[in-house]
């Protein structure tokens, strides 16, 4: 490490107080390898004592969507055609034009499962109580989030205390610094987190290897709910243009920056 380096990382570390409570914020266009990292750290986290726990934001937009698409098909018909997508809209299978910059719908709907998994994040965070019921309630957390798209009501039964030695792991593409400056400041809030100090950590995958987004790419549309009933060409297709649309928004972390 050059003495620059290290002096900006002595810096940072007397801004840095110490936090009960840590959350690594991943960044990165799709197909960069992000769930990938989140499931290695959860891990590796896990293993040195940690309680982690992956929020995956897709999760959460594809459970929404399929809760949306049930309602546009509730009369089977039995056209092929027609029956394979209500069968990909069961899954919450979403294509590239759900992504366009331009799908007012479809940008509402991201920005609300955005904050739905934040605010679960959030109350695990600040959560203690018996392993085994913290447990049930994750098992049934992301349900009774989707059941908050059609109601007021956001009571919760995840305990007011709080414990320690937690670390969450944010999982989307948070892709521009408008989205980023969201989580921090939702991580970070002196008034809405007042008494809940939390650390926040950008990790941004970044990836010009065309070989290995090749592969990525194959692996994805393979194990994605997002491609089901699509052909490989069709799925490699999609994918590519998603990336597009993504890419036409998308803002890098600086040195500066988040």
């Amino acid at each position: 490490l050059t003495a620059l380096t290290l002096k900006k990382l002595e810096q940072r570390r007397k801004l840095t107080g110490d936090s009960e409570r840590l959350v690594i914020v991943l960044v990165g266009l799709p197909g960069r390898g992000k769930s990938f990292i989140a499931r290695k750290l959860q891990h590796f986290l896990t293993w040195r004592g940690s309680s982690c726990r992956v929020f995956n934001v897709g999760k959460y937009r594809r459970h929404a969507n399929a809760e949306m698409s049930r309602e546009r098909h509730e009369a089977q018909v039995e056209d092929t055609s027609t029956s394979e997508k209500v069968e990909r809209a069961d899954l919450g299978s979403c294509d590239a034009k759900f992504f366009d910059p331009n799908n007012a719908e479809a940008a509402a709907l991201r920005e609300k499962v955005a904050a739905m998994a934040m605010e679960d994040m959030l109350k695990w965070l600040d959560y203690e109580g018996p392993e085994e019921q913290e447990n049930n309630n994750n098992g049934n957390s992301l349900k009774a989030s989707f059941r908050r798209l059609s109601s007021s009501n956001s009571g919760s039964d995840w305990g007011v205390c709080r414990k320690y030695s937690r670390v969450a792991i944010y999982d989307a593409t948070n892709s521009t610094k408008a989205r980023r400056d969201w989580v921090l400041e939702e991580c970070t809030c002196p008034v809405k987190r007042a008494g809940k100090r939390t650390g926040v950590i950008f990790v941004e995958s970044l990836c010009d290897d065309q070989e290995l987004l090749d592969q990525n790419f194959q692996f994805k549309i393979q194990n994605s709910p997002d491609f089901k009933g699509m052909s490989k060409e069709e799925a490699i297709a999609d994918l590519r243009s998603r990336v597009e649309k993504y890419e036409s928004q998308y803002e890098t972390i600086s040195d500066d920056s988040r």
